[in-house]
């Protein structure tokens, strides 16, 4: 019989990924908001200003997502200290 959860490590993973993407959110809208680097600037005079936001959300959401999971496997280690 399979039970109902699902195995810890795939929790891990999706519970490390789901925080990382929505750091990634704020990130980007920080970035978007204070146009930082000018991107605001360059992106309203640009046809392609939601595929701009998009990529630097999906890549600074993999990015925060694996940081997270790293951060967290750490602390398991730490733990058995």
């Amino acid at each position: 019989m399979q039970s109902e959860q699902p195995n810890p490590l795939i929790r891990l993973f999706l519970n490390g990924t789901a925080v990382g993407f929505a750091l990634s959110a704020v990130f980007v809208a920080a970035i978007w908001l204070l146009d930082i680097a000018d991107i605001h600037t360059h992106a309203q005079n640009s046809d392609d200003a939601f595929l701009i936001l998009f990529i630097l959300w999906f890549f600074n959401g993999l990015l925060f997502g694996a940081v997270q999971i790293s951060y967290v496997v750490w602390q398991i280690g730490r733990e058995g200290r």
